[in-house]
């Protein structure tokens, strides 16, 4: 029998099971993600709190100690034509940009959920739309005179540039556990200050003035890792935290974001500039 109590369970079951699905395309994102944990050792479920946190440390350190050829190449080498494909890459999430984080806050404890929420009222521009990230966003495009609406880039950009976007679809509504997408988080947060000065470098060598979606995420990012390591130590107090779930979702996140990266400066390497016009579809 149906009544107020077995309707309310109802429905908070179907926030972690937001739409009715083709089975398709989750057999297509289960296998996707099955390959892609298989690219590295299997992680002991016993892995403790304290031991996620030296992995993630110890990661963080060996991808940021190395020089990056690649991140070299967007600093110090990329042409303006080959910056306007690298940055359109990137387009799905620059428009999109945490929208799908809602999804996973009712599946947080209480307690662990205001960190997140501190994040994302940052990522919309704390209340001020001119401030939000893809307002930044789409400044960078327009003075780039490139379209600012996201349907123009759905044949333009690179079929591998979609995973990382699909990750956090997976992450928030099909991971069985919230930790896969705090680990995630982590990680993209603890890492994007180190990353990202070379977009802000390519910017001011190319004379490009809207550089502050790139510059706001290096300032603003490191506070976010600190918020991270609130969500996740608020979940470790309450028991809600599964360290090997999230130490997966960092690697899954690590293994994603690197491919992504290198995927669109090679791409925007392999451009050859016109003499003439410049077309997008000519990066195709």
């Amino acid at each position: 029998m149906i009544d107020q109590k077995a309707l309310y369970l109802y429905n908070h079951k179907k926030n972690q099971q937001i739409w009715t699905h083709d089975d398709s395309f989750l057999m297509y994102e289960k296998n996707w993600i099955e390959r892609t944990r298989d690219s590295f050792p299997k992680i002991e479920d016993s892995l403790s709190y304290s031991q996620f946190k030296d992995n993630i440390n110890q990661l963080i350190k060996e991808e940021t100690e190395n020089e990056n050829e690649s991140s070299n190449f967007v600093s110090y080498g990329m042409n303006l034509e080959q910056f306007k494909i690298f940055i359109q890459e990137f387009a799905v999430d620059g428009f999109t940009e945490a929208q799908v984080f809602y999804y996973v806050m009712p599946r947080l404890h209480l307690s662990a959920q205001l960190p997140l929420l501190r994040i994302m009222i940052d990522e919309f521009g704390s209340g001020n739309p001119k401030r939000s990230h893809t307002t930044l966003y789409c400044n960078l495009l327009e003075e780039l005179d490139l379209p600012t609406q996201v349907q123009y880039y759905y044949d333009k950009i690179s079929i591998t540039n979609y995973e990382f976007v699909n990750l956090y679809y997976w992450l928030t509504l099909r991971a069985d556990d919230p930790s896969y997408f705090v680990g995630a988080l982590t990680y993209l947060e603890s890492i994007i200050p180190y990353v990202f000065p070379c977009y802000v470098d390519a910017c001011k060598r190319l004379n490009i003035t809207s550089h502050q979606y790139y510059s706001e995420h290096c300032h603003i990012d490191t506070f976010h890792s600190q918020e991270c390591y609130r969500v996740l130590n608020a979940m470790q107090e309450t028991n809600t935290l599964n360290a090997a779930k999230a130490w997966e979702g960092v690697l899954l996140s690590s293994i994603i974001t690197n491919h992504v990266f290198e995927e669109a400066v090679a791409k925007a390497k392999n451009y050859i500039s016109s003499p003439t016009t410049f077309t997008l579809e000519e990066t195709l």
